[in-house]
């Protein structure tokens, strides 16, 4: 088995119960962090600049920025959020891959939630908290694979957007046949 599909059949089997109870419980205070860095970043210039740019450039109604609650596109929503997310560089960080995996995880998993809710259908917080473990596992196996592999430093823009794919697709429920497609994406444009 390849490790694409070793990836792949770790987030589609990955459930709440399958977690460990101690990662259950770090899951919930990597949350908590994400979010206070997410909230307090939205009251600098960095987000409300980045607030301003998502309302001009990604107009829409599917998602809200956080603090202000403004409407804007999902992608919008996302780039507002993960900005505001590090804007402060009080988010988490993982010293083995030099990193902070809060703030491109938590901004994409809250713009998935807001695109698929629905009064039919409900988010769970097992479900959303999975797709955050998901993430964070993804994030570091990456990060710690691009160090071992590459002599430079790469920070977390380089396996970001990889994390907040798995952990989106797991939370969207993709096939594996779509996971693997938007896994391949975020590792494309990994700068």
């Amino acid at each position: 088995m390849n490790y694409t599909k070793q990836t792949l059949k770790f987030i589609g089997d990955l459930n709440w119960e399958k977690i460990p109870e101690a990662v259950q419980h770090q899951s919930k205070r990597c949350l908590m962090d994400a979010l206070g860095a997410l909230i307090s970043g939205h009251n600098t210039p960095v987000g409300e600049m980045l607030e301003s740019f998502a309302m001009e450039q990604f107009p829409g109604t599917q998602a809200s920025i956080m603090v202000s609650g403004k409407k804007v596109s999902v992608s919008g929503a996302v780039l507002a959020n993960g900005f505001a997310g590090n804007a402060l560089d009080i988010d988490d960080g993982y010293r083995p891959t030099m990193g902070h995996p809060g703030a491109g995880i938590l901004p994409v998993l809250l713009g998935a939630a807001q695109l698929t809710a629905s009064p039919e259908k409900q988010i769970s917080g097992k479900d959303f908290l999975t797709s955050l473990v998901v993430g964070y596992e993804i994030g570091a196996r990456v990060g710690l694979i691009r160090h071992a592999t590459y002599q430079t430093y790469h920070s977390s823009g380089s396996w970001g957007a990889i994390s907040g794919a798995a952990a989106a697709g797991k939370l969207l429920g993709l096939s594996d046949d779509h996971l693997h497609h938007a896994l391949g994406a975020a590792e494309y444009h990994a700068p």
